[in-house]
């Protein structure tokens, strides 16, 4: 059996933007929820994002609040681009990060 893991193992791994660790955790069985792709986004590993997506990790609107609040407006774009919810926290996300140019996107999108 070996030591226990949780979903936090697959989003430190997202969050550290590490998907050869991620990929091999998922194949061994390891269980995800939302905060891997959120993880994924906080800190901008979208190749991250994108294969966890691919692979039917579920996402919610933390992905895009941190997209904003953290500047990663490609990885913004694209989640969006790809269904990912968002609301009022997006903008109030970027705002309180000082991403002015996320900020007018979002507005304008």
């Amino acid at each position: 059996q070996g030591c226990p893991w949780n979903e936090g193992t697959c989003s430190l791994a997202a969050g550290g933007g590490h998907l050869e660790v991620l990929q091999w955790a998922r194949s061994e069985g390891c269980p995800w929820d939302k905060e891997t792709c959120s993880a994924a986004a906080r800190e901008g590993h979208l190749a991250v994002l994108q294969w966890a997506r691919g692979n039917d990790c579920p996402w919610d609107g933390y992905t895009c609040y941190y997209a904003a609040r953290e500047g990663h407006l490609e990885l913004l774009k694209w989640a969006r681009a790809n269904g990912c919810p968002w609301d009022e926290g997006t903008c109030a996300a970027a705002a309180s990060g000082g991403q002015l140019k996320v900020l007018k996107w979002a507005r304008a999108n």
